[in-house]
């Protein structure tokens, strides 16, 4: 999830239990609060949209590390022509070839910080997409089974839970469900 979806939970979460303290004359006159717990990291990574996220980031990945490993075998060498040339190669010709080692050593790291970057839009897109796809979900559940809030499980946030207010394990089937449900429409 989002850095700012994440916050927007915890900041959630500690407004409820405020207000359940500070109201709590009134909340026993109406029904309790019902809360229920969801380890979205997991429902996540265990989403099919997840797995294709995280299938695409390690083709990614792979792809990258085999492109830098071309660049930096040339990058050696380079540098190998430089040591076997020191003594027999014009001073000209050996200016050329660190300039060329330099040219070859920025160009990996150019390239090292452009992948990065692209690989963190691609994850931060991939999470904005699953968002889009949990958030329909997770309102049906909470309109199917009455909760009033429904919490990240955050290390921090929530210290301890009962299994019994675990919606993780719903909520991957349902995700599993729509997945599947989705290529018939």
């Amino acid at each position: 999830m989002t850095r700012t979806f994440l916050i927007w939970i915890a900041r959630g979460a500690a407004i409820v239990l405020l207000l359940s303290f500070a109201l709590t004359p009134v909340a026993a006159q109406e029904a309790p609060l019902k809360i229920a717990v969801v380890d979205v990291e997991i429902v996540v990574a265990e989403s099919p949209q997840g797995k294709a996220l995280q299938a695409r980031l390690e083709q990614f990945q792979t792809q990258v590390q085999g492109e830098l490993q071309r660049m930096q075998n040339d990058a050696q060498s380079i540098q190998q022509r430089i040591t076997d040339g020191a003594n027999s190669l014009s001073e000209d010709r050996l200016s050329e070839l660190n300039k060329e080692l330099e040219d070859a050593t920025i160009a990996i790291r150019r390239y090292r910080d452009d992948k990065q970057r692209e690989g963190t839009k691609i994850q931060e897109e991939g999470l904005v997409g699953i968002e889009q796809v949990l958030q329909p979900v997770f309102a049906q559940v909470r309109d199917e089974m009455g909760f009033d809030l429904i919490i990240n499980r955050v290390p921090g946030v929530v210290l301890m839970i009962s299994e019994r207010v675990d919606l993780t394990p719903l909520m991957i089937q349902r995700l599993n469900a729509s997945a599947t449900a989705a290529p018939a429409q």
